[in-house]
This record gives structure tokens, C-alpha cells and sequence, in this order.
């Protein structure tokens, strides 16, 4: 086994008794935690994914939590309605809707404008297989995290009706992902 595996065996290792301990709060355990257990599966998902050398995992990180702050600030600051404004698209007038549809658009524009500005920035630090990989990987953790919850609710992986149901999380050689619970 090479040095750069046994690494993210630890990691994910650390990382997962990390989450257990947190998972084991009551279930009334507040945001900030389960947050920060998110980003904790999301880091050992990711490093195990790209299989990301020490060297790679150093400078990689960094940019990337930037990206990430980066992105929460803009979606954050995109679903704020204004106190006692908050309104489903049949209730507003064409006007609104209208404008809601367009900014809707700015806002992806932004987030689009970001993500090319960090994929220069990623390629910089990482072979561009990886950041092809990065990107699978994102959308195949947001996936992992749609089944949990579904599973949280009874659903579980194929019960629900939405997209993801049944999916399982898949290296690039089609094998089970790890599960990162």
C-alpha cells in the first residue's frame, strides 16, 4: 500500500470517528454541527476520490475552502428574501415572477463566473483528470447526502420517488464508494 493511501485511510478514519461522536448528540443538535460534520465526510469523500497525495491534499485545500466560503456566501446571500417577503411563484404577480426568474439567472451567472475563476485556480494545484474527478465527486457526495437524508426520513436509497433514490456511490472503476457515516 503506498504512503498517499495509507494517508487518506487515516484521514477518513479520523475523520469518520470525528462525525460518530457528533452523530451521537441528540438529534435536536444544532446547525453549526451537523454542518461541520458535512464538511468533515465532504473533505474525507473528496481526498479519498481523487486519491489526493499529502503534497496535492496541502496546497488543494486551501483554494478549495476558499472556492467553498466563496460559493456559501453568494447562494446564502441568493435565497434571502427580505422579512415578510417571501412568496411561491403562484402567488406572484407577473411582474414579480419576472424578476425573481431573472435574478435567478444573475445568480447562476455569479456563481458560473466563480467556479471558472477557481478552475484555473484548481488546475494550478492539481492534474486536470483530478479536477474533472472534483467535480464528479461534488455532485456524487451532494447525491450521498440526498439519500441520507432520505433515508433520515424512512425513504431510504430506492424508496423515494425523487432524482437519486437508489444511487450508490461509485469510484472510477464503477466499485462501491466508501461510505463515509
Amino acid at each position: 500500500m503506498k504512503l498517499s493511501q495509507k494517508i487518506s485511510i487515516l484521514v477518513i478514519v479520523a475523520l469518520a470517528s470525528i462525525t460518530s461522536r457528533i452523530d451521537a448528540q441528540p438529534e435536536g443538535g444544532n446547525r453549526q454541527k451537523r454542518m461541520e460534520r458535512i464538511d468533515a465526510q465532504r473533505v474525507a469523500f473528496i481526498t479519498d476520490r481523487l486519491q489526493l497525495t499529502p503534497s496535492e491534499a496541502q496546497v488543494f485545500w486551501p483554494v478549495f475552502n476558499e472556492y467553498d466560503a466563496k460559493r456559501k456566501a453568494l447562494t446564502k446571500n441568493f435565497h434571502k428574501a427580505p422579512p415578510g417577503e417571501e412568496k411561491r411563484f403562484e402567488d406572484m404577480s407577473d411582474k414579480e415572477a419576472s424578476e425573481a426568474a431573472d435574478n435567478q439567472l444573475v445568480e447562476a451567472q455569479k456563481l458560473l463566473d466563480l467556479r471558472k475563476e477557481y478552475h484555473a485556480k484548481f488546475k494550478s494545484v492539481l492534474p486536470a483528470q483530478k479536477v474533472l474527478g472534483l467535480y464528479e465527486s461534488e455532485k456524487d457526495f451532494q447525491r450521498h447526502l440526498i439519500d441520507q437524508l432520505k433515508e433520515g426520513r424512512g425513504q431510504g436509497p430506492g424508496k423515494g420517488k425523487g432524482p437519486g433514490s437508489g444511487r450508490q456511490l461509485r469510484d472510477r472503476s464503477g466499485k462501491e464508494a466508501p461510505d463515509n457515516e
